[in-house]
């Protein structure tokens, strides 16, 4: 899988995407209550997308100091988003195109979320080691993804095929790797393995903000 082949798959999805997602993507929400939101966090979303996840994570914001930053390598994508924060004058929304294994940002977030979003990033460990450079000390990320369906039985390779077909990749150590890079996480499994919930925090001394 190349940064551009999920480019491309963006490009046609970026139509569809919410109005198909609604049924796959499920726990957005309560990955988002797991970061414990303050009104004045400044929280990055890596892999944004259309902006479908920014509802969950601006309730808990005072749009008068919170912050919420998206960052999506696809333009169609962003576009989407920007259309979702005009429509509803989210005010304390930023958007940023930008390589989620290579961004660098002046700014160091309280919350970072990952919403389905690492299962499709091609340099995914380096997208992680990313986030917590950004990450400030006792600051949470949360990242939500698709498992492995260990418990579907005949379904699980068929399940896991068709991800492969949309450019996502379960068969990832995903946590093991969040658990180098972050150090203690948490992680939650859902209906059989159908998805994963990973929390951790950011312990370190971390970079200066």
């Amino acid at each position: 899988m190349t940064q551009t082949a999920v480019q491309r798959f963006y490009r046609f999805h970026a139509y569809v995407y919410d109005f198909t997602r609604w049924m796959i993507l499920h726990g957005r929400a309560r990955a988002v209550a797991m970061l414990r939101l303050r009104p004045d966090s400044a929280v990055l979303e890596i892999g944004c997308g259309t902006g479908l996840n920014f509802r969950h994570v601006l309730q808990y914001l005072d749009p008068s100091c919170g912050r919420l930053t998206g960052l999506d390598f696809s333009a169609d994508m962003l576009e989407r988003a920007r259309r979702r924060v005009a429509r509803h004058d989210w005010r304390c929304v930023e958007l940023v195109q930008d390589d989620a294994s290579t961004f660098s940002r002046d700014q160091r977030y309280d919350a970072i979320l990952f919403a389905y979003s690492l299962t499709m990033i091609p340099d995914w460990p380096g997208a992680l080691r990313r986030a917590r450079e950004h990450l400030r000390p006792g600051g949470r990320v949360a990242v939500l993804d698709f498992g492995m369906f260990s418990g579907w039985g005949p379904l699980k390779p068929v399940m896991r095929g068709w991800l492969k077909l949309n450019h996502v990749q379960t068969h990832e150590s995903y946590v093991e790797e969040m658990r180098k890079v972050f150090g203690n996480v948490r992680v939650q499994h859902w209906l059989g393995g159908y998805n994963f919930t990973a929390i951790s925090e950011n312990a370190g001394a971390g970079p200066g903000h």
